[in-house]
């Protein structure tokens, strides 16, 4: 791995005084669609027995359950609200979308079985799956499909993702019709994002406000069966389940009995759960435990380069963030490496743009590093000093009309946001820069972003296409004082013409530019610190089967669904 750039990385002293006594924390698996952490707010539920009467893969014996190490909870699991990492590990059993990606990342119809579209991508005529159900036993038909993007529309904080439309119709007991107001042609791309996902009428209508909390009901390999606050999810086999992908190596229904979803918010708990416990899988293993994983007896270690951007988001509406110069040198006294390492374990790659290019559409890191802030403290100072804030000596907090530059910095309780926030806190000093870290959990940490509290706060967020990674982050209506994922509260209205452009124009070249040129523009406005993408680590016991027909794909690990319907333990 190279380092930041031609200055010389720190030396073991420097490296260490960064990290302190603070050890080595894990991944920035964050959320995916938001940025994820734990959760308060216990409740209780059922305690009654998560077994159920089927037998597992064909030994006549007890049935199995396949046991998912979690370490951060569900706050609900209404997939219209729902928005973080923990929600999609589980729902992705419970609710299932429009499409799924094939193994070339193409979107394919899986609730529909086919649908055409006008040349301007105006107008999309879906053929619904016949014979589908919800597990509670209502039928998923064409009223109900246009039931529930309705009720997406109105509840998500992704209803951007169903585009500029118009109107959403039944126009057949199993065709739907979708016009929009201008052209979408990757509308069936976004129509693969779990969040879009069908719910039963009859069972929103049933719970009301509870829905979510008391039950979640899609058409899923697998049904809701227990939420025990502090403990996990249990969901088990939906025996009617036979429509899965062409692709998957099974269509259903699940070859486990049950999966349990469980919480175990300490690294060194789940750790060893799985190495030495019942644990059969988890993608929450801290990077700084792969070797363990990896030399375990017990276990194997899948790993891959992956596309989601750790980063610091800097709120551009609040003083003196709010001067593109101070935002600037944050970015320049960064220094990448001691980050990976110590929030990583070593397990991710620098990034300079806040897409990575590996990702599609993504700048290429030339040019990424052409147009970001390399790590440079001279400069970051010498901005300072244009912007007015001044100081006597190398590392004393600088001032500036009797005030200090002091910075209100939020990370998560998960240990790969606060190692990131503890490492970066001293370097930011080191430029004159008092960056008070407050570590705190999901619930204050969101209420506090929500109310535009901070100045910089560390995030995870991304998408495998530049489209995805950059819309939640950075357009102007996804603001978080609004509800959104938008932590710098920035708002550009070119940026957002450049998304539109690349959303929406039937040309691609000129939709591939768009998406180039918004990039270029946020390195330009600098509302973001990108800092480093991860590698997404999957640990699991060594005699789990159906591993491989899972990881075969070109998407793994980005689409878990598929591991239920393969998984076995």
């Amino acid at each position: 791995m190279t380092g930041d750039d031609n200055h010389a990385w720190l030396d073991r002293r420097d490296y260490l005084k960064y990290v302190g006594a603070t050890g080595v924390g894990g991944t920035l698996a964050g959320c995916t669609s938001g940025g994820g952490s734990n959760e308060d707010g216990e409740t209780t539920t059922s305690d009654e027995d998560t077994e159920t009467e089927e037998t597992d893969g064909g030994d006549g014996g007890e049935p199995s359950t396949f046991v998912v190490g979690m370490s951060s909870k569900a706050s609900t699991l209404d997939v219209h609200s729902a928005t973080r990492r923990p929600e999609n590990t589980i729902l992705s059993a419970i609710n299932e979308t429009l499409f799924r990606l094939d193994e070339d990342t193409e979107p394919v119809p899986h609730l529909a079985s086919d649908y055409s579209r006008n040349d301007d991508a105006t107008e999309f005529t879906f053929q619904l799956e016949e014979g589908v159900t919800f597990h509670d036993g209502s039928t998923f038909d064409a009223e109900i499909a246009k039931w529930s993007y309705e009720r997406f529309l109105e509840n998500s904080p992704n209803s951007y993702l169903l585009g500029p439309v118009d109107t959403i119709e039944a126009t057949g007991d199993y065709e739907l019709t979708i016009t929009m107001e201008d052209s979408y042609p990757l509308l069936p791309r976004y129509l693969t994002n779990w969040s879009t996902a069908f719910v039963s009428k009859a069972a929103v209508e049933e719970h009301g406000d509870d829905y979510g909390q008391a039950t979640a009901v899609g058409t899923g390999p697998y049904q809701f069966d227990t939420w025990e606050r502090g403990t996990g999810v249990t969901v088990t086999k939906f025996e009617e389940y036979d429509w899965g992908p062409e692709f998957a190596e099974n269509q259903g229904p699940g070859k486990a009995g049950a999966f349990e979803f469980r919480l175990l918010p300490e690294a060194t708990t789940l750790l060893q759960e799985l190495t030495n416990g019942d644990v059969h899988g988890s993608s929450y293993v801290t990077l700084s435990d792969v070797e363990q994983v990896e030399s375990s007896n017990n276990t194997e270690l899948l790993r891959k380069e992956y596309t989601r951007p750790g980063y610091l988001a800097m709120n551009v509406q609040k003083e003196p963030t709010d001067d593109v110069r101070v935002r600037r040198a944050i970015n320049h006294a960064i220094q990448k490496q001691p980050v990976i390492d110590a929030a990583l374990g070593g397990e991710g790659y620098p990034i300079w743009s806040i897409v990575p290019s590996i990702a599609v559409n993504g700048l290429s890191e030339d040019r990424s590093k052409e147009l970001g802030e390399q790590y440079d403290p001279e400069k970051a100072r010498s901005l300072l000093e244009e912007a007015g804030w001044t100081n006597s000596s190398e590392g004393e907090t600088r001032s500036k009309n009797g005030e200090d530059l002091e910075l209100t910095f939020y990370a998560f309780t998960i240990p790969r946001y606060a190692q990131m926030g503890k490492v970066v806190a001293p370097m930011l000093g080191e430029v004159g820069i008092n960056a008070n870290l407050e570590v705190l959990e999901a619930g204050t940490l969101y209420n506090n972003l929500e109310s535009g509290n901070h100045h910089l706060t560390t995030m995870a967020y991304g998408g495998n296409w530049a489209t995805n990674a950059l819309e939640p982050i950075l357009k102007g209506e996804n603001t978080a004082t609004e509800g959104g994922t938008n932590y710098s509260l920035w708002q550009n209205d070119e940026f957002d013409e450049l998304l539109k452009t690349g959303k929406t124009h039937p040309d691609a070249e000129k939709r591939d530019q768009a998406m180039v040129d918004a990039q270029e523009l946020v390195l330009e406005e600098v509302p973001v610190a990108p800092i480093c993408a991860f590698n997404k680590v999957y640990g699991y016991k060594s005699d789990i089967e159906g591993i491989d027909n899972w990881t075969e794909h070109e998407w793994w690990p980005d689409q878990e669904w598929l591991n239920r319907l393969e998984f076995d333990a």
